[in-house]
């Protein structure tokens, strides 16, 4: 839930900064949404989740941050880790090649200087973007790697261990450990008690 809300947080603070800019340089909201430019982020990280073959560690990660409640094991956080750092780059790939391609179109069409500005705009927001899923991944990799493990740990105890904790406990208590022994001898003679 905390993720949901940082997410929250960060999207409302991008909008409000695009209203308060907006009011000095004249912008508005419709000018940073622009479907071509983030509809490869979206097929390229879906991409790379089915490629991965790690879908459902995605949802299970998904969940787990979502929910404080949902038990997560090891294996499969240290999976959704990497493939959340995996997304993280390939989202800075994405960013670097629609940039590099509006350039490309923008050097194509330099006679004509109406579109110049369209152009530069269109390769920024794919920064702005690029910049953007990541402060939505990188939270997600501090989270997860920040949870303890749930699962149950083995360990192994020597028998001085077990000895020392039994000596420990029969002073705590006020017993010497000469009655226990008395006792458990009589118990073994006596198995009727």
């Amino acid at each position: 839930m905390k993720y949901f809300l940082g997410c929250l947080v960060i999207l409302l603070t991008f909008l409000l900064s695009i209203l308060i800019l907006g009011e000095f340089i004249g912008s508005s909201i419709a000018e940073f949404i622009d479907a071509p430019s983030l509809i490869p982020f979206i097929i390229v990280n879906s991409a790379v989740i089915v490629m991965s073959g790690d879908f459902k560690i995605h949802i299970k990660a998904t969940n787990a941050l979502l929910s404080k409640k949902y038990v997560i094991s090891a294996a499969d956080k240290e999976k959704a880790i990497a493939l959340y750092t995996l997304m993280s780059k390939v989202t800075i790939g994405t960013t670097i090649m629609l940039i590099a391609i509006g350039l490309v179109m923008m050097f194509g069409r330099l006679e004509d200087p109406n579109m110049l500005g369209p152009m530069v705009a269109v390769s920024l927001i794919s920064l702005i973007y690029g910049a953007f899923i990541n402060l939505m991944i990188l939270p997600a990799i501090y989270i997860l790697k920040n949870r303890p493990n749930l699962e149950p740990v083995s360990v192994l105890i020597s028998e001085k261990q077990v000895i020392d904790k039994l000596l420990e406990l029969c002073y705590k208590q006020g017993i010497s450990p000469e009655e226990i022994l008395d006792a458990k001898e009589i118990a073994f003679r006596n198995p009727s008690n």
